[in-house]
């Protein structure tokens, strides 16, 4: 539970300090602003593949707010997000006196990234690569008929991607993760 409140305070104070450099009357151009991160902003669902160790996956979803830093440096960002399992990894294994017991593995996690994007649209149309880099939470538990453990951690995350622009605020996305967990996601980003 520790674990979590010092993530959770992170991805807060992350976000809020970006939320609170509002430029104060100041006249330097690079100053962000409520309304930089709320004009830059976007949201991200996904669905994807959570590779826990078993024998077959557990099936997440992960949601994510992100926000454009380009006026600092371009293609900078940052992103919160948080990730599910929607349906647990499984696997079964044998005790060598012919009984055999199924693991079932779940997690959770919440992490802070700064991000990169690098805009591929003069060689490719609409394409954009993604490079994203923070700390995660990450809660996992397995559960047998005879009880349940659990861990939690906070991890280094890095992940890559790529996004395809179809209109000016919709995109298809995809996405690979990695921490104490693998994670291999598809989806959808919408900018407001």
């Amino acid at each position: 539970m520790k674990n979590a409140l010092v993530c959770s305070a992170l991805c807060a104070s992350l976000m809020s300090g970006i939320a609170n450099a509002d430029n104060h009357g100041q006249s330097d151009s690079r100053a962000l602003t409520t309304n930089d991160l709320i004009n830059n902003g976007y949201a991200e669902a996904r669905l994807g593949f959570a590779d826990m160790g078993l024998s077959d996956d557990a099936i997440v979803i992960a949601g994510t707010f992100g926000t454009s830093l380009d006026q600092f440096l371009p293609g900078l960002g940052a992103e919160a997000e948080l990730t599910l399992t929607a349906s647990d990894a499984e696997t079964t294994v044998s005790d060598g006196f012919g009984n055999s017991v199924t693991v079932e593995g779940s997690y959770f996690g919440l992490g802070g990234y700064a991000t990169y994007t690098l805009d591929l649209d003069p060689q490719v149309k609409g394409l954009e690569l993604l490079g994203r880099g923070g700390l995660v939470y990450v809660n996992a538990e397995a559960n047998t008929w005879a009880g349940s453990a659990d861990d939690s951690s906070i991890e280094l995350g890095i992940g890559i991607g790529a996004r395809y622009n179809l209109q000016n605020n919709l995109a298809v996305v995809a996405r690979f993760d990695t921490y104490d967990i693998d994670v291999l996601s598809f989806g959808a980003t919408y900018r407001f």
